[in-house]
Formats: structure tokens, sequence, C-alpha cells
């Protein structure tokens, strides 16, 4: 196995994921420098960490076309751009820092605002050192938001990192396309859907859904494992009302509208089996697994159901759609355990 693909494959931190893609790499003539660079690129995991590894790429593959896209050369120089912005501060600069528990603002302090990014990062340390670890310590991230003088004195926002509890930078993005240097690509996945990689699940498999610090650990049971492209993995989650829906795994589909979470983190770098036992509100999961396990065609016979039979709970701020456990288990004469 080249060296470059052995380092890509550590940002991956579920087991079953790493040891799967170790098999499709050697198995398979897939544009492995492609998957690479993205797995790289998307990771949640400090901008230095990735940058070497992103150089190894570029050295040790070969560019098949004139295209950036996924260019690991490209990748990394953007790395590089993103942490020198950290000091490329036009007179009057701010820097507005804020903490993030999921994806609700402020768990620590209120809103900071800072002259120089060193500063907030400073401040991110004297408040841990004050506060000490909060209960659930893996679910704090923070923001910084750069802002330079604009025409008639007012600032504007120039750019963004997104940082993990201790102060790393593991994503940027500029604000407005004006502030884009030649050549810039929006590499920096800032939906936590851009990971297209195989994955060795079947039907019936429950599934744990991890993107912390951005949200909630949670389970969902996979449908239908289609082919290797952006919604072949289709998923069944539960909705906190109770209603059971469908969604495309890699598309992080299954947090949207859950509490308004959303990741920068594809569910993919953990997505690992779950064998323990089910919360009450999750227990129906084992129930379809089963019938699944039984008979593998029922997972896409499922997703037909529910995508033909949704409704929509307006008692819910964000109109839930779906169907019930009752309904799903009087379709399909689903026995509970």
């Amino acid at each position: 196995m080249k060296e470059y693909i052995e380092e890509t494959l550590k940002f991956i931190e579920s087991d079953e994921m790493r040891s799967y893609l170790r098999e499709c790499i050697a198995k398979s003539d897939w544009d492995w420098r492609t998957y690479c660079t993205a797995i790289v690129s998307f990771a949640p995991a400090p901008l230095e960490r990735k940058i070497p590894v992103l150089d190894l790429i570029a050295t040790q593959t070969r560019k098949d076309d004139n295209s950036d896209y996924r260019d690991p050369a490209v990748h990394a120089n953007s790395s590089r751009i993103a942490l020198d912005e950290r000091y490329n501060n036009p007179t009057g600069t701010m820097f507005w820092l804020r903490d993030w528990y999921y994806h609700e603002e402020g768990c620590i302090f209120d809103d900071a605002f800072f002259s120089n990014f060193d500063a907030a990062i400073r401040f991110i340390q004297e408040q841990q050192a004050e506060n000490g670890e909060p209960d659930n310590w893996e679910y704090l991230s923070h923001s910084i938001d750069k802002y330079i003088p604009g025409e008639d004195s007012k600032l504007e926002e120039y750019c963004t990192w997104v940082l993990n509890s201790t102060g790393e930078i593991w994503y940027f993005d500029y604000a407005y396309s004006k502030y884009k240097p030649d050549g810039w690509q929006d590499i920096f996945d800032y939906g936590g859907d851009s990971l297209y990689i195989p994955v060795p699940f079947q039907p019936g498999d429950i599934i744990t859904a991890d993107c912390r610090p951005f949200a909630k650990e949670l389970h969902v049971l996979i449908l239908e494992i289609g082919d290797h492209d952006c919604c072949g993995l289709q998923c069944l989650f539960i909705y906190p009302n109770g209603k059971m829906f469908i969604a495309a795994f890699k598309h992080n589909s299954f947090l949207r509208g859950r509490y308004l979470e959303g990741s920068h983190i594809s569910g993919l770098y953990r997505a690992a089996y779950y064998q323990g036992g089910l919360k009450p509100d999750e227990a129906p999961l084992s129930t379809i697994s089963k019938a699944i396990k039984a008979d593998p065609a029922l997972g896409s016979i499922i997703w037909n159901y529910i995508f033909e039979n949704e409704t929509y709970d307006r008692d819910y701020n964000n109109d839930y759609p779906g169907v019930t456990w009752e309904q799903l288990k009087n379709q399909f004469d689903l026995i509970e355990e």
C-alpha cells in the first residue's frame, strides 16, 4: 500500500470504514487520488495536519487532466492560504469569536471581539482554564469571522474559520466572491456532505452516525446501499417527535430538520456498526433491522412506502415529514420485541 494511502486512511476514525477502504483500494482501479484528497481535506482535523498529507498525495500521484477539481496541490495551497489569512489584516480588522454547543451559540461566553487572531485563540485557552471542561466537551466548537474595513467605514465580513473546542482550525471559507484570491476553490466542506466514498454496510445494519462536535450522535438504519455515489446509501432515521423518515447518509441528511442540526463533518468518518441496546425512542430500529435482515429487499420497499406516504406534523417548528411507527408496523406486520 502506497504511503499516501496509509497516511490518508489515518483520518478515517471508524475501524470498519478504514479496513473496508483498504480492501477497496487493493482491488479496484478507481481514482484514489481524488478520493484521498477529499478524505484529507474534509476531515475533522487541524489544517496543519492535513497540509503535509495533501502534499504527499500530490507528490505520489499523477494528475490525469487539466482540472483542479480535487487536486491535492490546490487543496494544500488553499489550506496554507487559510492559515495565512490569520495575519493578512489591514488596519481596522476585527475578529468575531463565538462558541457553539451543538448548533446553538454560546456555551461558555457571549460573543467576543478582537483585533488579531492570536488574541482570540488565547481567549479560548483562558476560558478553558477558567471554566474547566463542560459536561459535554466533545460538543463544543468555535468560529472566528474576520471583518475588514469597507466603504463608508463599514466593516465587511471577509472570511470564517471553524475550530474545534481547543482552537484548532479545521475548516475555512471566504464570505464573498470579491475577496477570494485568483484561482481559489471552495474546497472546504461547509455542509459535511462531499465525501462520497464506498462503505461496507448492508441493508438492515444499524449504524452510529457521529458528527461531533456539530451534532449529537444518533443511530440510523441502512435501507439501501445502491452504488458508491452520493445518494446511493439510503437510511431510515427517527425525528425527535417519533416520526420516521428516509435520508441519504452521504449527504448527512439524517441531521436536517433534527433540532435544526447540521455538521461540517461527514458522518462517514466515524460510521460504525451498532450492536448495543437502543434507547426507547430508537427501539423500532431493532425490529425493522431484523425484518430487513430476513428479507433484504424489504429495505427498498420500506423506503418507497415512506416516500409515498410521508405526512407533515404542523405542531413542530420544522414540519417534520415521515410516517409513524404504528403506520410502518401495521403496513409490514412488524412484530415488536
